[in-house]
Protein backbone atom coordinates (compact mmCIF):
# COMPACT_ATOMS: atom_id res chain seq x y z
CA UNK A 1 0.00 0.00 0.00
CA UNK A 2 2.93 2.33 0.75
CA UNK A 3 4.33 1.75 -2.75
CA UNK A 4 1.03 2.85 -4.29
CA UNK A 5 0.81 5.92 -2.06
CA UNK A 6 4.22 7.09 -3.28
CA UNK A 7 3.09 7.37 -6.90
CA UNK A 8 -0.57 8.40 -6.64
CA UNK A 9 -2.52 10.86 -4.54
CA UNK A 10 -5.31 8.40 -3.80
CA UNK A 11 -5.76 5.75 -1.14
CA UNK A 12 -5.85 2.07 -2.25
CA UNK A 13 -9.44 1.87 -0.98
CA UNK A 14 -10.40 4.32 -3.75
CA UNK A 15 -9.72 1.65 -6.38
CA UNK A 16 -12.15 -1.10 -7.37
CA UNK A 17 -10.83 -4.41 -8.65
CA UNK A 18 -13.05 -7.03 -10.31
CA UNK A 19 -11.75 -10.62 -10.23
CA UNK A 20 -13.37 -13.16 -12.58
CA UNK A 21 -12.87 -16.94 -12.37
CA UNK A 22 -15.13 -19.97 -12.41
CA UNK A 23 -13.19 -21.62 -9.54
CA UNK A 24 -14.35 -20.49 -6.07
CA UNK A 25 -10.96 -21.22 -4.44
CA UNK A 26 -9.18 -18.98 -6.96
CA UNK A 27 -11.64 -16.15 -6.34
CA UNK A 28 -11.24 -16.57 -2.58
CA UNK A 29 -7.44 -16.37 -2.85
CA UNK A 30 -7.57 -13.29 -5.07
CA UNK A 31 -10.08 -11.55 -2.79
CA UNK A 32 -7.95 -12.21 0.28
CA UNK A 33 -4.62 -11.19 -1.26
CA UNK A 34 -5.83 -8.05 -3.04
CA UNK A 35 -8.12 -7.04 -0.19
CA UNK A 36 -5.23 -7.12 2.29
CA UNK A 37 -3.57 -4.40 0.21
CA UNK A 38 -6.54 -2.14 0.89
CA UNK A 39 -8.29 -2.35 -2.50
CA UNK A 40 -12.03 -2.82 -2.92
CA UNK A 41 -12.48 -6.31 -4.37
CA UNK A 42 -15.54 -7.70 -6.15
CA UNK A 43 -15.71 -11.21 -7.62
CA UNK A 44 -17.66 -12.82 -10.45
CA UNK A 45 -17.78 -16.49 -11.43
CA UNK A 46 -18.47 -15.90 -15.13
CA UNK A 47 -17.99 -13.40 -17.92
CA UNK A 48 -21.70 -12.63 -18.08
CA UNK A 49 -21.84 -11.88 -14.35
CA UNK A 50 -18.76 -9.66 -14.69
CA UNK A 51 -20.37 -7.63 -17.48
CA UNK A 52 -23.55 -7.21 -15.44
CA UNK A 53 -21.51 -5.89 -12.50
CA UNK A 54 -19.59 -3.51 -14.73
CA UNK A 55 -22.82 -2.12 -16.14
CA UNK A 56 -23.75 -1.06 -12.59
CA UNK A 57 -20.46 0.40 -11.30
CA UNK A 58 -17.01 1.50 -12.38
CA UNK A 59 -14.01 -0.79 -11.94
CA UNK A 60 -10.45 0.38 -12.36
CA UNK A 61 -8.98 -3.07 -13.09
CA UNK A 62 -10.45 -6.40 -14.23
CA UNK A 63 -8.45 -9.55 -13.51
CA UNK A 64 -9.86 -12.50 -15.46
CA UNK A 65 -9.05 -16.18 -15.85
CA UNK A 66 -8.47 -17.19 -19.45
CA UNK A 67 -10.40 -20.48 -19.64
CA UNK A 68 -13.96 -20.25 -18.36
CA UNK A 69 -17.14 -21.95 -19.57
CA UNK A 70 -19.54 -19.85 -21.63
CA UNK A 71 -17.26 -16.87 -22.19
CA UNK A 72 -13.47 -17.02 -22.16
CA UNK A 73 -11.38 -14.41 -20.43
CA UNK A 74 -10.18 -13.15 -23.79
CA UNK A 75 -13.76 -12.66 -24.97
CA UNK A 76 -14.69 -10.95 -21.71
CA UNK A 77 -11.75 -8.56 -21.75
CA UNK A 78 -12.41 -7.71 -25.40
CA UNK A 79 -15.96 -6.67 -24.47
CA UNK A 80 -14.59 -4.67 -21.55
CA UNK A 81 -12.21 -2.92 -23.94
CA UNK A 82 -15.07 -1.98 -26.24
CA UNK A 83 -17.52 -0.82 -23.56
CA UNK A 84 -15.16 0.55 -20.89
CA UNK A 85 -11.88 1.30 -22.68
CA UNK A 86 -10.27 3.06 -19.72
CA UNK A 87 -10.57 -0.02 -17.47
CA UNK A 88 -7.24 -1.83 -17.18
CA UNK A 89 -7.35 -5.52 -18.12
CA UNK A 90 -5.23 -8.39 -16.71
CA UNK A 91 -5.39 -12.04 -17.81
CA UNK A 92 -4.62 -15.13 -15.69
CA UNK A 93 -3.60 -18.20 -17.70
CA UNK A 94 -2.16 -21.68 -17.32
CA UNK A 95 1.33 -22.48 -18.58
CA UNK A 96 -0.09 -24.42 -21.53
CA UNK A 97 -2.12 -21.37 -22.61
CA UNK A 98 0.72 -18.83 -22.75
CA UNK A 99 0.84 -18.61 -26.55
CA UNK A 100 -2.89 -17.86 -26.64
CA UNK A 101 -2.47 -15.26 -23.92
CA UNK A 102 0.25 -13.48 -25.88
CA UNK A 103 -1.97 -13.41 -28.97
CA UNK A 104 -4.81 -12.03 -26.83
CA UNK A 105 -2.57 -9.25 -25.53
CA UNK A 106 -1.57 -8.28 -29.05
CA UNK A 107 -5.12 -8.36 -30.41
CA UNK A 108 -7.20 -7.23 -27.45
CA UNK A 109 -4.95 -4.58 -25.88
CA UNK A 110 -4.75 -6.52 -22.60
CA UNK A 111 -2.29 -4.81 -20.27
CA UNK A 112 -0.50 -7.93 -18.93
CA UNK A 113 -0.93 -11.66 -18.41
CA UNK A 114 0.24 -13.78 -15.46
CA UNK A 115 0.53 -17.54 -15.28
CA UNK A 116 -1.11 -19.70 -12.63
CA UNK A 117 -0.09 -20.40 -9.97
CA UNK A 118 0.93 -16.78 -9.64
CA UNK A 119 3.50 -15.17 -7.42
CA UNK A 120 1.67 -12.87 -4.98
CA UNK A 121 4.26 -10.11 -5.08
CA UNK A 122 4.40 -10.20 -8.87
CA UNK A 123 0.61 -10.05 -9.24
CA UNK A 124 0.33 -7.17 -6.78
CA UNK A 125 3.14 -5.34 -8.55
CA UNK A 126 1.40 -5.70 -11.91
CA UNK A 127 -1.90 -4.63 -10.35
CA UNK A 128 -0.35 -1.47 -8.91
CA UNK A 129 1.38 -0.75 -12.22
CA UNK A 130 -1.98 -1.08 -14.00
CA UNK A 131 -3.55 1.40 -11.58
CA UNK A 132 -0.73 3.86 -12.20
CA UNK A 133 -1.35 3.49 -15.94
CA UNK A 134 -5.03 4.20 -15.31
CA UNK A 135 -4.10 7.35 -13.37
CA UNK A 136 -1.80 8.52 -16.16
CA UNK A 137 -4.55 8.00 -18.72
CA UNK A 138 -6.98 9.91 -16.54
CA UNK A 139 -4.53 12.81 -16.24
CA UNK A 140 -3.94 12.79 -20.00
CA UNK A 141 -7.69 12.81 -20.67
CA UNK A 142 -8.12 15.71 -18.24
CA UNK A 143 -5.43 17.68 -20.08
CA UNK A 144 -7.07 16.98 -23.43
CA UNK A 145 -10.43 17.97 -21.99
CA UNK A 146 -8.98 21.25 -20.74
CA UNK A 147 -7.53 21.97 -24.19
CA UNK A 148 -10.89 21.12 -25.77
CA UNK A 149 -12.77 23.50 -23.48
CA UNK A 150 -10.24 26.30 -24.04
CA UNK A 151 -10.60 25.91 -27.83
CA UNK A 152 -14.38 26.19 -27.57
CA UNK A 153 -14.11 29.29 -25.38
CA UNK A 154 -11.64 30.89 -27.78
CA UNK A 155 -13.85 30.37 -30.83
CA UNK A 156 -16.92 31.58 -28.90
CA UNK A 157 -15.04 34.71 -27.87
CA UNK A 158 -14.15 35.42 -31.51
CA UNK A 159 -17.80 35.14 -32.52
CA UNK A 160 -18.81 37.42 -29.67
CA UNK A 161 -16.22 40.03 -30.66
CA UNK A 162 -17.38 40.08 -34.27
CA UNK A 163 -21.11 40.07 -33.61
CA UNK A 164 -22.64 39.53 -30.13
CA UNK A 165 -26.04 38.83 -31.71
CA UNK A 166 -24.47 35.98 -33.68
CA UNK A 167 -23.25 34.33 -30.47
CA UNK A 168 -26.69 34.74 -28.88
CA UNK A 169 -28.21 33.03 -31.94
CA UNK A 170 -25.61 30.26 -31.73
CA UNK A 171 -26.37 29.62 -28.07
CA UNK A 172 -30.07 29.22 -28.83
CA UNK A 173 -29.25 26.80 -31.64
CA UNK A 174 -26.91 24.83 -29.37
CA UNK A 175 -29.40 24.48 -26.54
CA UNK A 176 -32.28 23.41 -28.76
CA UNK A 177 -30.09 21.09 -30.84
CA UNK A 178 -29.00 19.24 -27.70
CA UNK A 179 -32.65 18.68 -26.76
CA UNK A 180 -33.36 17.27 -30.21
CA UNK A 181 -30.27 15.04 -30.01
CA UNK A 182 -31.49 13.66 -26.70
CA UNK A 183 -34.98 13.11 -28.12
CA UNK A 184 -33.39 11.26 -31.05
CA UNK A 185 -31.68 8.86 -28.62
CA UNK A 186 -28.08 9.94 -29.17
CA UNK A 187 -25.52 8.99 -26.52
CA UNK A 188 -24.43 11.64 -24.03
CA UNK A 189 -21.11 12.30 -25.78
CA UNK A 190 -22.93 12.71 -29.11
CA UNK A 191 -25.40 15.11 -27.51
CA UNK A 192 -22.46 17.16 -26.24
CA UNK A 193 -20.85 17.16 -29.70
CA UNK A 194 -24.10 18.41 -31.23
CA UNK A 195 -24.29 21.14 -28.58
CA UNK A 196 -20.74 22.33 -29.32
CA UNK A 197 -21.40 22.22 -33.08
CA UNK A 198 -24.53 24.30 -32.54
CA UNK A 199 -22.51 26.82 -30.56
CA UNK A 200 -19.81 27.07 -33.24
CA UNK A 201 -21.82 26.40 -36.42
CA UNK A 202 -21.42 29.99 -37.69
CA UNK A 203 -17.76 30.43 -36.74
CA UNK A 204 -16.91 30.72 -40.45
CA UNK A 205 -18.88 33.97 -40.61
CA UNK A 206 -16.30 35.82 -38.52
CA UNK A 207 -14.23 36.19 -41.71
CA UNK A 208 -17.07 38.07 -43.44
CA UNK A 209 -17.41 41.85 -43.60
CA UNK A 210 -19.30 43.95 -41.06
CA UNK A 211 -21.79 44.84 -43.78
CA UNK A 212 -22.57 41.18 -44.32
CA UNK A 213 -22.91 40.44 -40.61
CA UNK A 214 -25.32 43.36 -40.15
CA UNK A 215 -27.55 42.24 -43.04
CA UNK A 216 -30.39 39.76 -43.14
CA UNK A 217 -30.01 36.92 -45.64
CA UNK A 218 -32.84 38.16 -47.87
CA UNK A 219 -31.10 41.57 -48.15
CA UNK A 220 -27.83 40.16 -49.54
CA UNK A 221 -26.86 40.71 -53.20
CA UNK A 222 -26.03 37.61 -55.25
CA UNK A 223 -22.28 38.05 -54.75
CA UNK A 224 -22.66 37.95 -50.98
CA UNK A 225 -24.95 34.93 -51.21
CA UNK A 226 -22.13 33.08 -52.97
CA UNK A 227 -19.79 34.06 -50.15
CA UNK A 228 -22.41 33.00 -47.58
CA UNK A 229 -22.35 29.52 -49.09
CA UNK A 230 -18.68 29.24 -48.20
CA UNK A 231 -19.02 29.95 -44.48
CA UNK A 232 -19.73 26.38 -43.39
CA UNK A 233 -16.62 25.06 -45.15
CA UNK A 234 -14.57 27.94 -43.72
CA UNK A 235 -15.90 27.05 -40.29
CA UNK A 236 -14.77 23.46 -40.70
CA UNK A 237 -11.31 24.60 -41.76
CA UNK A 238 -11.02 26.81 -38.68
CA UNK A 239 -12.10 24.08 -36.26
CA UNK A 240 -10.03 21.30 -37.85
CA UNK A 241 -6.84 22.73 -36.38
CA UNK A 242 -7.96 21.06 -33.13
CA UNK A 243 -7.93 17.25 -33.23
CA UNK A 244 -10.57 17.14 -30.48
CA UNK A 245 -12.96 19.22 -32.61
CA UNK A 246 -12.80 17.09 -35.78
CA UNK A 247 -16.29 15.64 -35.19
CA UNK A 248 -17.70 19.07 -34.45
CA UNK A 249 -15.99 20.44 -37.56
CA UNK A 250 -17.73 17.88 -39.77
CA UNK A 251 -21.13 18.86 -38.36
CA UNK A 252 -20.32 22.53 -38.96
CA UNK A 253 -19.34 21.82 -42.57
CA UNK A 254 -22.55 19.91 -43.30
CA UNK A 255 -25.20 21.82 -41.36
CA UNK A 256 -26.49 23.47 -44.55
CA UNK A 257 -26.78 20.19 -46.46
CA UNK A 258 -30.39 19.31 -47.31
CA UNK A 259 -31.95 15.87 -47.26
CA UNK A 260 -32.85 16.08 -50.97
CA UNK A 261 -29.28 16.93 -51.98
CA UNK A 262 -29.91 20.61 -52.73
CA UNK A 263 -27.79 22.00 -49.92
CA UNK A 264 -24.14 23.05 -49.70
CA UNK A 265 -21.16 22.84 -49.77
CA UNK A 266 -21.07 19.18 -50.88
CA UNK A 267 -24.67 18.52 -52.04
CA UNK A 268 -24.88 15.51 -49.74
CA UNK A 269 -28.10 13.51 -49.78
CA UNK A 270 -30.07 11.68 -47.08
CA UNK A 271 -28.10 9.66 -44.55
CA UNK A 272 -24.80 10.76 -46.12
CA UNK A 273 -25.30 13.87 -43.97
CA UNK A 274 -24.03 13.16 -40.46
CA UNK A 275 -26.87 13.07 -37.95
CA UNK A 276 -25.44 15.96 -35.95
CA UNK A 277 -25.57 18.19 -39.03
CA UNK A 278 -29.15 17.14 -39.75
CA UNK A 279 -30.06 18.21 -36.22
CA UNK A 280 -28.17 21.51 -36.18
CA UNK A 281 -29.46 22.35 -39.68
CA UNK A 282 -33.14 22.02 -38.84
CA UNK A 283 -32.75 23.91 -35.56
CA UNK A 284 -30.87 26.76 -37.20
CA UNK A 285 -33.51 27.06 -39.90
CA UNK A 286 -36.21 27.36 -37.25
CA UNK A 287 -34.26 30.04 -35.38
CA UNK A 288 -33.58 32.00 -38.56
CA UNK A 289 -37.24 31.87 -39.57
CA UNK A 290 -38.33 33.49 -36.32
CA UNK A 291 -35.41 35.95 -36.51
CA UNK A 292 -36.62 37.14 -39.93
CA UNK A 293 -33.57 36.08 -41.92
CA UNK A 294 -35.53 35.03 -45.00
CA UNK A 295 -38.39 37.53 -45.32
CA UNK A 296 -39.07 41.12 -44.30
CA UNK A 297 -41.61 39.91 -41.77
CA UNK A 298 -40.31 37.37 -39.27
CA UNK A 299 -42.25 34.13 -38.88
CA UNK A 300 -44.10 33.41 -35.67
CA UNK A 301 -43.02 30.19 -33.92
CA UNK A 302 -46.20 28.52 -35.19
CA UNK A 303 -45.53 29.61 -38.78
CA UNK A 304 -41.93 28.47 -38.53
CA UNK A 305 -43.00 25.02 -37.34
CA UNK A 306 -45.45 24.71 -40.24
CA UNK A 307 -42.67 25.57 -42.69
CA UNK A 308 -40.36 23.00 -41.09
CA UNK A 309 -43.08 20.33 -41.20
CA UNK A 310 -43.87 21.10 -44.85
CA UNK A 311 -40.25 20.38 -45.75
CA UNK A 312 -40.13 16.99 -44.02
CA UNK A 313 -38.33 14.60 -46.35
CA UNK A 314 -37.37 17.46 -48.68
CA UNK A 315 -34.97 19.84 -46.98
CA UNK A 316 -35.00 17.98 -43.67
CA UNK A 317 -34.52 14.38 -42.63
CA UNK A 318 -38.00 12.98 -41.86
CA UNK A 319 -36.85 11.19 -38.69
CA UNK A 320 -35.09 14.28 -37.31
CA UNK A 321 -38.07 16.44 -38.30
CA UNK A 322 -40.34 14.22 -36.21
CA UNK A 323 -37.97 14.43 -33.23
CA UNK A 324 -37.68 18.21 -33.61
CA UNK A 325 -41.45 18.67 -33.73
CA UNK A 326 -41.85 16.39 -30.71
CA UNK A 327 -39.41 18.56 -28.74
CA UNK A 328 -41.18 21.76 -29.79
CA UNK A 329 -44.62 20.39 -28.88
CA UNK A 330 -43.32 19.55 -25.43
CA UNK A 331 -41.61 22.93 -24.94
Amino acid sequence: AQELAMTTTRDPSDYKILCVDDEPNILSALRRMIGLEGFQVTTADSGSQALALMAEQEFHVVVSDMQMPGMTGVELLDQVRQKWPTTMRLLLTGNAEVSGAIAAINQGEIYRYLTKPWNDDELLGVLKSAIEMWEQARARDAKLRSSYVMSIKAFSALIDLRRPELLAHSRRVAQLARKVAKQAGLEEDQQQEVFIAGLLHDVGKIALSDHYLRSKFFELPLGDVKLYRKHSAMGQMSLSISEELKGVAQIVRSHHEYFDGSGFPDKLHGDAIVIGARIVGIVECYEELIEGEYTEQASTPEQALRIIASNRGKLFCPVITDHFLAVMRGA
